[in-house]
């Protein structure tokens, strides 16, 4: 049997299987008796043998070979061994030769150490003895004393000179006048800040700085001011304290029925006491003695992080100040937050009576009881406008007059301090936002909120009011800015003033103008039914008045005014509206006169009267008519016009006149004969839909076009028709064509 098959028959067999397992004990098979198991063993073994000697006996010239190389590796290792041998030896040999010379060279530089060591000790010690004997010459000399020391104590300090009983008192001494001049320096210190003696604290400095010690003498000095504050601070705002001598103060004069009630106001008197007084002398005396530090370190031009020292207590004790305030009770940060424009002005003061300019408020550190106030102060700011405004009804004077009193409080108590001031007038802005939000909810945009036929109604009559209240609030503050202006910084006093242009009775007198204006439409489109503006009659000596239409116009305006516009009380806005309805009174008027199709001498007559009297129909708008510039010049040109012939008319026109061209031209077509047809009648317009294309083309080029369509109409029609002669407007109007657009490319 092959070797590979006795191996594979053992591992395959139940009973062999078991000894072929390494990690588990195989067992005895209880059906199998021990004999049989010993004979099976044996029978296994046996075949095991037998295949090994099969395989011995094919591998046998291997196996020899295999011997053989055996052999030479065992020589060839007992050669290697005695080679290591050998350079273990040779090793050894050269240890001894490089150990042998290292030992002598350390043994050598061990001795050189402690001989360099003794040449300094001993130099040391000379240099020691010889400051010794040098500082025993400057006992009155506390700058020089102090370089001196801090020499000797660098010396001491590099070696021990323990032992050496030639320097132990001296080692002794040194350390006592040192600690002595460093005490007596720190406590002159002390008294030289007491005393204000700025000659004494330079001295002191200059001993620390030749002691190397200002900047730990900086620190403790600071430190200990800070702490001193802290306390005085702490002591100001103690409420049990303040109590105990608002009850001391006042336990003789008040009944016991009403102690509660004086005592709170007592209190809150007595703890601002505190607090001023705390500001003028404890803080004021505690800054002083640190900006006289400063100026002194700066006067001896230390090196180091020295010129930051106010500042930086400055900003401690803003933050001392208020983790103090934060610890205190309840009713004394209510007290703060309540009046915390006098805190800031403690701040203020005291940094005007400092008058150092490395302080400045950083007041990151009260932000919450400077929000807490502004928040309340809005509370305050909000509160009367609200309450004023009831269902639909208009506040009264008294009303406003209140919210204009809280106002003029609140910007008052900002004076003195920017920010502050900033940060309120952005609140009384808020009120005044709120003041107009809550009136234009109220008025009323009815259908007949612009009627101007019958007598105001309820509605109208209504928004007047609350424009005429709103004027009066506007009218107030300003009175109040203007009052302040001097004390009020610039950036409050723009804030206010913006929050105030919202306010404005504009709106609704714009309506009312409207409605004006469309009637005056009306009106002068009556100016065409006009039959005197067609009279043949020559007006030469005779007394003319003016047109029907011009006084139904007069008429009309002075009602408006008295009945209407009288309502409101807003004198700017009120100008503007009569300027505007006046405006355009007076361009509808003139396009309308240039217009007005036939028109005889005598209508030009009339029209000459009805231009002097608009003036006198619009006087209650306009008292100066000369405020309405251009279009009053224009107005007075059109009179002159009217009187002139074409060729006169071209010629004031060449000369500069105030009237558009477009204008001129559609005018001295009312010249011209039948043939030359007017702008709009060539168009098949009627003078309502000429007033509607006018009113959407204002461009001058566009209205000069229109004109000179209406021309080369004109000239169509004499070619056509083999006409010998143009009208003798004809050259007129053409040349006035080229002029204009000249004109409008200068």
């Amino acid at each position: 049997m092959d070797a590979k098959d006795v191996c594979v028959e053992i591992e395959n067999d139940d009973f062999y299987s078991k000894f072929l397992d390494e990690s588990v004990k195989p067992l005895i098979n209880e059906n199998i008796s021990v004999t049989e198991q010993v004979t099976k063993l044996a029978l296994g073994i046996e075949k095991l043998g037998k295949s090994l000697e099969k395989q011995v006996l094919a591998k046998h010239n291997d196996l020899l070979t295999q011997a053989s190389h055996f052999s030479d590796l065992e020589t060839t290792l007992e050669s290697v061994q005695s080679q290591v041998q050998s350079l273990l030896r040779g090793a050894e040999k050269l240890k001894d030769r490089v150990h042998t010379p290292y030992y002598a060279l350390e043994n050598q530089t061990r001795m050189l150490e402690r001989v360099q060591t003794t040449c300094n000790l001993l130099r040391h010690s000379s240099k020691i003895l010889a400051l010794w004997n040098k500082l025993e010459g400057v006992k009155d000399n506390p700058a020089k004393e102090a370089i001196i020391l801090f020499e000797l104590n660098e010396l001491t300090g590099d070696y021990d000179f323990d032992g050496i009983e030639l320097l132990q008192e001296v080692l002794r001494e040194v350390q006592h006048r040192r600690k002595e001049l460093l005490a007596n320096s720190t406590e002159a210190l002390q008294t030289s800040l007491l005393n204000g003696d700025k000659t004494k604290l330079l001295q002191c400095f200059k001993v620390f700085h030749n002691l190397q010690c200002t900047d730990e003498q900086i620190k403790n000095t600071v430190q200990s001011i800070l702490n001193d504050l802290k306390k005085e601070i702490a002591t100001a705002l103690n409420v049990q304290m303040v109590s105990i001598e608002v009850k001391k103060s006042s336990s003789g004069r008040m009944a016991p029925g009403k102690a509660n009630i004086m005592n709170a106001q007592d209190f809150k008197i007595k703890l601002w006491d505190n607090i001023e007084k705390l500001f003028k002398v404890e803080i004021y005396n505690s800054c002083t003695k640190v900006i006289m530090l400063q100026n002194v370190i700066n006067e001896l031009h230390a090196i180091g992080n020295f010129r930051n020292i106010a500042k930086n207590f400055w900003s401690n004790l803003l933050v001392t100040f208020a983790n103090e305030l934060e610890r205190s009770p309840l009713n004394v940060s209510q007290s703060i937050e309540i009046d915390f424009p006098k805190l800031l002005k403690c701040f203020n003061d005291l940094l005007s009576r400092l008058k150092c300019k490395d302080l400045e408020m950083n007041r990151s550190s009260l932000t919450k009881w400077e929000n807490s106030f502004l928040s309340k102060s809005l509370g305050k700011l909000l509160e009367p406008v609200r309450s004023m405004w009831h269902l639909s009804q208009v506040p009264n004077m008294d009303q406003i007059d209140n919210a204009i009193r809280v106002i003029a409080e609140a910007l008052s108590i900002s004076l003195g301090d920017k920010q502050l001031s900033i940060s309120l007038a952005n609140s009384v802005a808020k009120s005044i936002k709120q003041m107009n939000m809550e009136a234009e909810q109220r008025l009323s945009m009815d259908s007949d909120v612009a009627q101007i036929i019958e007598s105001p109604t309820s509605s109208q009559q209504k928004n007047a009011d609350l424009c005429n209240s709103l004027y009066y609030f506007s009218s107030q503050i300003k009175r109040v800015l203007v009052n302040m202006n001097s004390m009020l910084p610039p950036e409050s006093i723009q804030i206010v003033q913006n929050s105030l242009k919202d306010i404005s009775s504009m709106p609704i007198l714009q309506l009312f103008a409207e409605s004006i204006k469309n009637s005056l439409y009306i009106i002068l489109m009556t100016m065409h039914d006009e039959s005197d503006l067609v009279k043949a009659d020559d007006p030469s000596g005779k007394t003319l008045s003016c047109s029907p239409y011009m006084k139904e116009l007069q008429q009309f305006v002075s009602r408006c005014k008295d009945i209407y516009l009288s309502m409101f009380q807003e004198k700017p806005a009120l100008n503007e509206c009569c300027m505007n309805i006046s405006v355009a009174c007076v361009e509808r008027f003139m396009l309308h006169v240039c217009n007005v199709r036939p028109l005889s001498k005598y209508g030009r007559v009339k029209l000459q009267i009805d231009c002097k009297h608009l003036e006198t129909a619009l006087s209650p708008l306009v008292s100066d008519m000369t405020e309405l510039g251009d279009h009053y010049r224009q107005l007075k040109a059109l009179n002159l016009i009217l009187e002139k012939t074409p060729q006169e008319i071209a010629k004031s026109q060449s000369e500069g006149a105030s009237l558009p061209y477009s204008l001129v031209m559609m005018f001295l077509f009312s010249h011209a004969g039948p043939q030359l047809l007017a702008p709009h009648t060539c168009a098949g317009w009627n003078i309502q839909k000429l007033v509607q294309w006018l009113d959407t083309h204002k461009n001058e080029r566009e209205r000069l076009e229109f004109v000179a369509g209406a021309l080369q109409r004109y000239q169509n029609h004499v070619r056509q028709n083999q006409i010998t002669t143009y009208d003798e407007v004809y050259p007129v109007l053409v040349q006035l064509l080229e002029d204009g657009r000249k004109s409008l490319k200068k």
